[in-house]
């Protein structure tokens, strides 16, 4: 009977010992499993970090070609608005000398 009570104490350190190897593996294998899940992230992070910065250069470039074309056109307006007085003013000056030939027609 001791044999078998022995034998039986023998059997159940062998299974708690097999099962508790097999919680350590499962436990290396959920480590390992989120080690590679962190560097997943990681790395996605990284690149979402990379896609930001590439936003924010592009946002700046375009901010400073809306600033160079805001003052070109306002360049151009101011431009405009002097053609348009010129034209104006050669039309009067036009309009007289014209006016001037035509008295000399009828004289």
């Amino acid at each position: 009977m001791l044999k078998i009570q022995i034998l039986v104490l023998i059997l159940l350190g062998t299974f708690i010992s097999a099962a508790e190897a097999r919680d350590v593996s499962a436990q290396q294998a959920g480590v390992e499993y989120a080690r590679q899940e962190v560097e997943k992230a990681d790395v996605q992070n990284k690149s979402d970090l990379k896609d930001v910065a590439d936003a924010e250069k592009l946002l700046e470039q375009r901010k400073k070609a809306f600033e160079l074309q805001t003052k070109r056109l306002a360049d151009d307006r101011k431009k405009a608005e002097l053609s348009k007085k010129r034209l104006q003013e050669a039309n009067v000056k036009y309009g007289k000398a014209q006016a001037i030939l035509d008295q000399a027609w009828k004289e």
